[in-house]
């Protein structure tokens, strides 16, 4: 979380409103000087010979110290604005992409799995596509109309997809993952069912290895599976925590605003 800066605006609202200069006082903002850098006061307000920050001219002129300060705090509130504006705007960008790219291997279509009706899958290089009917290594792209659909298509265009929101694909993996533990499962009961047989036949025999291979794969897609799912959740938690400094950027905006204002009441012809 970033801290918001604090700067003595308070404190410079006051200078600017204390003992301002007569229309007829020899020295003011504005009022021309010949010596860089001298100094003059006018009560007890001083002046220093310099360029007035809140103008592009090169002329010397008398500039209030209430005007030198006021410009002071706002180029540093501002400069530690936008320094923190460019870092969370970066920040945000790449922990977006983190997700997006999540997203599309977790649903990347594969020619070897089992899809149901509704399903919907991202096609590398392609877009996102939902199926509208069981299949299994029917390439989305190639098997539009019959097998397969843009997934809610864009208003630009009909034939790129949107991406579905993260929480249905997280909802997605954990299902799978449910589905993939149930069947682990009643594969490992069918592997003691068959370890317990004094006379197993040869086709039995060989049903043990073929489950215990199904069943290591099962735990190595849940064990990558809950992996993916616990990082996706982690970027969508940061991704949040994001919006919150947002909020605090927004916060600090209104600081250089007011130090802007500040500065250009301190730094008027005349004052």
């Amino acid at each position: 979380m970033f801290r918001k800066t604090t700067v003595a605006l308070a404190a410079l609202l006051v200078a600017t409103t204390a003992a301002v200069v007569p229309a007829n006082a020899a020295v003011s903002n504005g009022t021309a000087c010949a010596k860089k850098n001298a100094t003059t006061k006018v009560g007890s307000d001083k002046y220093v010979c310099t360029t007035n920050p809140t103008t592009t001219s090169k002329k010397l002129v008398w500039v209030w110290q209430g005007c030198l300060d006021a410009n002071k705090a706002y180029l540093s509130t501002k400069s530690q604005y936008d320094g923190i504006l460019k870092q969370l705007s970066g920040t945000t960008s790449s922990i977006q992409t983190t997700i997006q790219n999540s997203i599309n291997a977790m649903i990347n279509w594969k020619a070897t799995k089992n899809y149901v009706k509704d399903d919907v899958v991202y096609e590398t290089g392609k877009t996102y596509y939902v199926a509208l009917a069981d299949n299994k290594g029917k390439q989305p792209s190639t098997a539009l109309g019959t097998i397969w659909a843009v997934y809610q298509p864009t208003a630009a265009d009909a034939n790129v997809g949107t991406s579905p929101d993260v929480s249905k694909v997280i909802a997605w993996k954990e299902k799978d993952v449910l589905d993939w533990t149930e069947s682990a499962t009643a594969l490992q009961k069918d592997i003691t069912r068959l370890q317990g047989l004094k006379n197993p036949t040869a086709k039995e025999t060989a049903n043990i290895a073929t489950y215990k291979t199904l069943v290591s794969t099962l735990n190595i897609g849940i064990k990558n599976a809950n992996t993916n799912i616990k990082n996706l959740k982690a970027n969508v938690i940061l991704l949040s925590t994001q919006a919150t400094n947002q909020a605090t950027v927004l916060s600090l905006k209104a600081d250089v605003d007011q130090a802007k204002m500040i500065r250009a009441q301190s730094c008027a012809k005349g004052v």
